[in-house]
C-alpha cells in the first residue's frame, strides 16, 4: 500500500514539474521594448476622422456643426474622439433618433468639449502614478479630467463625476 502511495506521489510530482516547465514563456531579451510614440498623428484630426469607419458618427456631427476647420487646425491640442458606439449611447440616453435631431448648438458644445487645449500623451511615463486625474481646459471652456490605467490606457473624467 505504501509503495502505491509513493508511486502515485512520484507520478503526480513529475507531472506537475513537466506542466510547469512547458507553461513557461521564453523571454528573448531582458530589455524593455517601449511602444512607439503615438503623440504625433502626422495628419489633421479631420483627415484621421474621415479615414476611420468607427468615427463616422463624429464625422456626421462635425459636418452638421460645420466645424471641419476646428479639426483641421495646426495648434497643439488633444482631440478626444467619441466613437460610433459612444454616439449611439448618447442618442439613446437623450432620446434622439439620429445625430441630425440634436440641436446644432448642443453638437457644437459637445465637439468643443472633446478638444483639450494641451498635448496629452497617455503613454508618457511622466504622467505616473496611474489614475491620478489631471485637469485640462477644453475648447468649450470647461475642465476635463484625464488620467490613465497602469497600462497607459486613457481615462476621461474617471472618478470625478
Amino acid at each position: 500500500m505504501k509503495k502505491i502511495k509513493y508511486i502515485v506521489t512520484f507520478f503526480l510530482s513529475s507531472f506537475a514539474v513537466v506542466v510547469t516547465f512547458f507553461s513557461c514563456e521564453v523571454q528573448d531579451s531582458f530589455e524593455y521594448d517601449y511602444a512607439e510614440d503615438n503623440s504625433k498623428l502626422n495628419m489633421s484630426a479631420w483627415t484621421y476622422i474621415q479615414k476611420n469607419d468607427s468615427l463616422s458618427s463624429l464625422k456626421e456631427a462635425i459636418v452638421l456643426a460645420k466645424d471641419e476647420a476646428l479639426y483641421e487646425r495646426t495648434e497643439k491640442a488633444t482631440f478626444i474622439l467619441p466613437t460610433n458606439r459612444a454616439f449611439k449611447a448618447y442618442l439613446e440616453e437623450n432620446n434622439y433618433d439620429a445625430i441630425g435631431a440634436i440641436p446644432v448648438s448642443i453638437v457644437k458644445d459637445m465637439l468643443r468639449y472633446h478638444i483639450v487645449k494641451a498635448v496629452v500623451n497617455f503613454n508618457d511615463p511622466a504622467l505616473a502614478p496611474k489614475n491620478k486625474p489631471i485637469a485640462y481646459q477644453t475648447e468649450k471652456g470647461q475642465i476635463m479630467y484625464l488620467s490613465h490605467t497602469g497600462t497607459y490606457v486613457g481615462l476621461i473624467n474617471e472618478g470625478n463625476q
